[in-house]
């Protein structure tokens, strides 16, 4: 139980999150991102000790459902869970509170999602099919966008490709794969939006533009990171044989009235 001089307060002691992103820079990346990137789109909850930082809640608010990262070392730290938004919400917890969250959330699904890093620097030769996407690619990620609503894109802003790089595999000049940076900080960039096109699926372009990504951050000096289901062995075998090695794992928990399969 929390100690009565412990509470919740809004927002970051930013000079803490840093120090901490020393030590660990793919668990607090989202929120260093988030600080400069993303204004008015989340919120941040921190647990206090004695007024000293020990944990915090990361809260997006962009999209449909509210997103909570819940960042924290501490062993008895269901105080966060106070402050996490009510349901619909999804929520990225540490395996050893995911089943008081799920229980407090009333949530009908948790998924286990593994976290992978690369920072080796092995070169491959690139793919002739993928390309990073410009500016002048909008309209055609768009499109591929909207023919493909409610997949893993939903965080794609074809608008954003400057700060927010993205790669994609075209075959017979059309967009068929796409993979991006999230983020993209000096020593880690988070990949996400890995999607290929189901009819143009078995023929590499996933790894392709996985690769050309991780190629981008790791020539950056940067560590590579993604999040992928813990049941997703061929994804896993992907990611593994690009470089990527297990760090931790997180879970899911999905608090929407109708959780869609993932």
């Amino acid at each position: 139980m929390a100690s009565p001089k412990e509470t919740l307060a809004e927002g970051i002691d930013r000079s803490w999150l840093q120090r901490q992103a020393q030590s660990d820079p793919v668990a607090h990346a989202w929120a260093l991102w988030d600080i400069d990137h993303e204004p008015g789109r989340f919120r941040f909850v921190s647990r206090l000790r004695q007024g000293v930082t020990v944990g915090y809640l990361l809260i997006w608010y962009a999209g449909d459902v509210p997103r909570a990262h819940w960042i924290s070392d501490e062993l008895d730290d269901g105080l966060l869970a106070l402050g996490l938004p009510l349901p619909p919400v999804l929520a990225y917890v540490p395996e050893r509170v995911a089943s008081a969250v799920q229980e407090r959330l009333g949530a009908r699904r948790s998924t286990p999602m593994d976290v992978l890093v690369c920072s080796g620097r092995t070169v491959t030769p690139p793919d002739p099919r993928v390309r990073r996407l410009s500016p002048a690619d909008s309209a055609v990620l768009s499109e591929f966008l909207a023919t493909h609503p409610d997949t893993e894109l939903g965080g794609f802003d074809p608008q954003d490709l400057d700060h927010r790089p993205a790669w994609g595999a075209f075959e017979a000049g059309r967009l068929v794969a796409v993979a991006r940076a999230a983020v993209r900080l000096p020593a880690v960039w988070i990949v996400t939006g890995v999607f290929t096109d189901p009819a143009h699926r078995g023929r590499g372009l996933g790894r392709e533009v996985t690769t050309a990504v991780t190629t981008a951050a790791l020539a950056a000096g940067a560590r590579a990171a993604l999040y992928v289901r813990a049941d997703n062995a061929p994804a896993k075998t992907i990611y593994r044989e690009i470089g990527y090695e297990p760090v931790g794992r997180r879970v899911l928990i999905d608090a929407r009235p109708e959780a869609p399969a993932f």
